[in-house]
């Protein structure tokens, strides 16, 4: 399969004016994590070129962090992905398939989304957080098996050429854990295995890949070490608003 090109929206400045001493902090913390970019291999590029000032459709099937379901009622504005699209000024549509607590194996869930949705010029697939709870040598090629069967599945659909990225999973505040902190450690290196193997994932299929890993400050993280604050969703927006318009 040939690698299709990357998505051409005019660059913008992702916070200006009086938000760029607010959010500075976070953008530095983003773009010192090596883990963001040394991860990431030169895989081809997921979406195909645009005119200029065209919508593009991007859909994101994740778990909670993309759904944005632990942020207070008044903040779920700010889950990321919707933070993505006001960002872009009328360039992407950003549909937000997150649901709490979605593990890889939801391929039932995937398939009903593959129904619902019409075809994107992106379809973005964020999981993995809780498929790492599972600490066993099995964790990771069961979820590469299943997000491979994703991929597939919707090349089936939507055409063969259809754009996938694939992201790994973000990072945990091991200390602020609730009841897998008996785990965190564990949990924490199955986070980075999963990362690496949905990478190589990536480029066997002809996907793009971003890894996520390192771009939440410890300090978004305090609520329970998994979901990020407004001020960490608002740091993956960042990581992610700069992928899809590179």
């Amino acid at each position: 399969m040939k690698p299709t090109a990357l998505l051409s929206i005019p660059r913008r400045r992702f916070f200006g004016g009086m938000f760029s001493a607010i959010f500075f902090p976070i953008l530095f913390v983003t773009a010192t994590h090596s883990a963001v970019s040394a991860d990431t291999p030169a895989s081809p590029s997921a979406v195909q070129p645009s005119c200029e000032g065209k919508m593009r459709t991007v859909i994101v099937f994740g778990d909670s962090i993309t759904a944005g379901s632990m942020l207070a009622p008044a903040d779920r504005g700010k889950a990321w992905p919707q933070v993505v699209e006001n960002e872009s000024h009328g360039t992407l549509r950003m549909i937000n398939e997150g649901k709490g607590g979605r593990p890889t194996a939801s391929l039932a869930e995937f398939d009903e989304m593959l129904k619902r949705q019409s075809k994107p010029d992106l379809l973005v697939i964020a999981l993995g957080m809780n498929d790492s709870r599972d600490i066993t040598a099995d964790c990771v090629p069961k979820a590469v098996a299943n997000i491979r069967a994703m991929v597939m599945r919707c090349r089936q659909t939507w055409g063969p050429e259809t754009p996938v990225l694939i992201v790994g999973p973000t990072n945990i505040n091991k200390g602020a854990l609730g009841p897998t902190k008996n785990i965190g450690k564990e949990r924490e290196a199955k986070l980075r295995e999963l990362g690496e193997a949905f990478a190589v994932l990536a480029r066997e299929l002809s996907c793009d890949y971003i890894n996520l890993f390192g771009s939440v400050p410890d300090t978004s993280l305090k609520a329970d070490g998994v979901h990020p604050n407004v001020a960490g969703n608002t740091a993956i927006a960042t990581v992610m608003f700069t992928k899809l318009t590179q």
